[in-house]
């Protein structure tokens, strides 16, 4: 069973969404024009990378968005987080990296600001394939396959593109020894992940001297969100039955945390509780949206932060935000109560 390359049709269509969710028709801008923002920049990275396809330069590779762009969040002020995967023979490493120049050039032709940051090179699937958990291991390998997996959406090679993120998935569910009933070695390793998001804002505050606000922040909306959809999309996939589960993941797994956390709910009779969490999570996008307030936060010292109205503003949403998201756990801890106990905590 393969995953379905992500994103090949439409925009996820949070204004359909309303009517069910008892909100009103104009709610929710900042999530809506993020997703269609999103989108108009997928369909432009393809169509800028369709030549290079054409002319065989990207063989064997597979190219993704991850970051905000992937999660159908972004603005104009996001960049472009691009992971190139290995996938099969004939490339090189060092045909690999020219191949992504490429990718990258023809990317920042559209004006997109491509980063270079955790995913500055072309990776080996391979490699993050091999040893999971084990020595070899290590936190880019595990930040590549946590994000491939939940916000990966491709722009070339979408055949390729889906070929990897299936073995990712298989690497996980396919032991010979210890399959996992509820795949808890994939679900174990996303938590890793959100931990290691955790301790990692510490470090890059504390000891690598990076802005601090931003980071806060999305540490207490986007982060959050994210694990909070992991959870509740295994707990949907727990109410199942065992041939109806793994499909619902390889399907769904990929698909925006915020939507899927909405699919989750809605399976899990848990759809009312939604439009806090969704009115929250939209001034915190609009307000990163926001070219003035994104400064002012980037400048912002922590001893000052009491006096920042755009930082007290969301840190006071991040509390709403965290308490609409302890109502969601509340009602999975009820409906869901042995699977969380045994596959979540213990």
């Amino acid at each position: 069973m393969t995953i379905e390359p992500a994103i090949d049709a439409t925009p996820y269509d949070y204004a359909a969404l309303l009517p069910e969710l008892g909100m009103s028709e104009g709610e929710l801008p900042a999530i809506r024009a993020a997703s269609r923002r999103s989108w108009a920049t997928i369909q432009r990275a393809r169509a800028q990378l369709a030549p290079l396809r054409a002319q065989r330069h990207l063989v064997g590779l597979a190219i993704f968005a991850v970051g905000s762009v992937g999660r159908f969040e972004s603005s104009e002020r996001s960049d472009l987080d691009l992971a190139v995967l290995r996938v099969r023979a004939p490339p090189s490493a060092d045909a690999a990296e020219e191949a992504r120049a490429r990718v990258v050039s023809r990317l920042r032709a559209l004006t997109l600001d491509v980063t270079e940051k955790t995913f500055r090179r072309v990776i080996d699937l391979r490699a993050l394939l091999r040893d999971i958990g084990g020595s070899a291991d290590n936190n880019d390998h595990l930040t590549y396959r946590a994000l491939l997996l939940t916000e990966g959406a491709w722009l070339a090679e979408a055949d390729a593109s889906a070929l990897s993120l299936t073995r990712m998935f298989d690497a996980y569910t396919r032991g010979r020894i210890a399959p996992g009933r509820y795949f808890t070695a994939l679900s174990n390793d996303l938590h890793r992940y959100y931990r290691t998001l955790c301790v990692d804002y510490r470090f890059k505050v504390e000891e690598a001297n990076k802005r601090w606000a931003v980071r806060l922040l999305k540490l207490r909306h986007s982060r959050k969100l994210w694990h909070l959809a992991n959870i509740a999309t295994y707990c949907a996939a727990a109410q199942v039955d065992d041939a109806s589960r793994e499909s619902l993941l390889r399907r769904e797994l990929g698909e925006p945390p915020l939507w899927r956390l909405v699919k989750s709910m809605r399976r899990l009779d848990g759809l009312p509780l939604c439009p806090p969490i969704l009115r929250s999570y939209d001034r915190f996008l609009a307000a990163l949206a926001d070219a003035n307030a994104r400064a002012e936060l980037d400048r912002l010292a922590h001893d000052d932060r009491h006096q920042s109205p755009v930082f007290c503003a969301l840190y006071s949403n991040a509390d709403e935000f965290t308490q609409a998201t302890h109502a969601i756990i509340e009602h999975l801890w009820d409906r869901c109560h042995d699977h969380l106990l045994r596959y979540g905590i213990l």
